[in-house]
């Protein structure tokens, strides 16, 4: 006697659920384990944690393996009014230290209580000090000098604002920030070049931040994640929830490797010749502001276009022609390769009217040194590279702040 009807279909429902449960565990079991492949190969290829190779310079040190672990532990960052982010303020180590203002400390006397001049540098990574220990970045070796330039019993002040990938508008703003505040620097130095040439390159327009396309993307999460009540409709809901599922997905090495396999954007189209004039404009306009400020509030300001691997004139060491042949190798790095071969000359001819007499172009320094003098393919320099970057716009500092001094 066949089952009753209901009962029938109550059977095929069960069975209908069985075999989709069976399809989907077995899947996602695959998942684990093809998950499980790509972890134990991350783990066997010690990429769990950052890689750190050792530049040549510092082959034979015994410091780069300590650093790096305390790089990587000074590098949550938070969020900063304004600036975006910095990093997160107290942090105490062998090499590197951070003050508690979220500061990369700078070795120096701190007494006399009231410093004879303070110093402020504004820049990137290059002059927050990457691949440097404290008392090798380039305010150190500014802050070691000006001691001996204040003579016994007096001191100079020097303050690090650089942080990673930082561009001069950033460090505008960073000034601007102490100076609503009531602090008055007597001499405000800006180390810039690479940053600001990255980010006209990459947003295909001059003035804004690197990787200003993610910070689009963060604050399009937040709005989705934090919305008014009245748009909470079941629609919306569940467009939230499947994007944060499809974000969850994207944590996994195995679908990232998928979402690598496919086409890149396309960059941001602008010429060589387009992005270095955009980027001296944009740079020269900053420089005017800075300017108008130091007539304003009494300071010096001393503006460094730095000397970069894209743009060297040394005699390349294997390992730099290595670092630049990785950039020409990759489109929108030999972009801006190219942006930055043209640009020192653009500002030569603008800073002597923006800025007479308090720019340094120091793109063409290292011609003919034959050493190490660039760590990465991002033209972070080596510690014994410092002096000379300092000997740059040393005369300009010295006396800036011996006039500030005198006063």
């Amino acid at each position: 006697m066949p089952p009753p009807p209901k009962r029938h279909f109550v059977v095929r429902l069960l069975d209908a659920i069985r075999s989709t449960w069976l399809v989907v565990g077995a899947t996602l079991l695959l998942l684990v384990v093809i998950e499980g492949g790509f972890r134990i190969k991350q783990l066997s290829d010690g990429r769990f944690t950052r890689p750190h190779p050792a530049p040549e310079a510092y082959r034979n040190v015994d410091w780069w393996e300590q650093y790096n672990v305390e790089y990587d532990a000074s590098l949550p960052y938070r969020w900063r009014p304004y600036l975006y982010f910095g990093r997160k303020p107290s942090y105490s180590g062998k090499y590197i230290n951070i003050d508690t203002a979220g500061r990369r400390l700078t070795p120096q006397p701190s007494t006399p209580a009231v410093p004879r001049a303070t110093v402020y540098f504004f820049g990137g990574s290059t002059t927050w000090g990457d691949t440097q220990r404290d008392e090798f970045t380039i305010p150190a070796e500014s802050a070691r000098r000006l001691q001996e330039t204040a003579g016994p019993g007096q001191r100079v002040e020097v303050q690090n604002f650089g942080e990673g990938g930082f561009v001069s508008t950033q460090g505008l703003i960073g000034l601007q920030l102490q100076l609503r505040n009531g602090n008055r620097p007597d001499v405000v130095v800006f180390y810039d070049g690479i940053n600001d040439v990255v980010a006209t390159v990459q947003a295909g327009i001059p003035g804004l931040p690197q990787n200003e396309h993610k910070r689009v993307a963060e604050f399009d999460m937040g709005r989705r994640l934090d919305r008014p009540s009245y748009m909470h409709s079941a629609k919306n809901d569940l467009k939230t929830v499947g994007w944060l599922q499809f974000l969850s997905l994207k944590q996994m090495l195995s679908v990232n490797w998928v979402l690598n396999k496919a086409p890149k954007p396309a960059l941001s189209v602008i010429g060589v010749d387009s992005a270095a004039r955009a980027t001296v404009r944009a740079y020269v306009s900053n420089v005017r502001m800075v300017e108008a400020l130091g007539r304003e509030y009494g300071f010096t300001p001393i503006f460094v276009w730095q000397p970069t691997l894209q743009a060297t004139p040394k005699t390349l060491t294997p390992f730099e022609a290595r670092a630049v042949a990785l950039l020409k190798s990759d489109s929108s790095q030999n972009r801006m390769l190219q942006v930055h071969r043209v640009v020192p000359a653009m500002l030569d001819s603008a800073m002597a009217v923006a800025a007479p007499g308090h720019f340094v172009n120091a793109s063409g320094l290292f011609r003919g040194d034959t050493t190490n003098v660039f760590s990465d393919h991002v033209g972070h320099n080596t510690e014994p590279s410092i002096p000379a970057i300092v000997d740059t716009f040393w005369p300009h500092l010295k006396d800036a702040v011996s006039k500030r001094m005198k006063n």
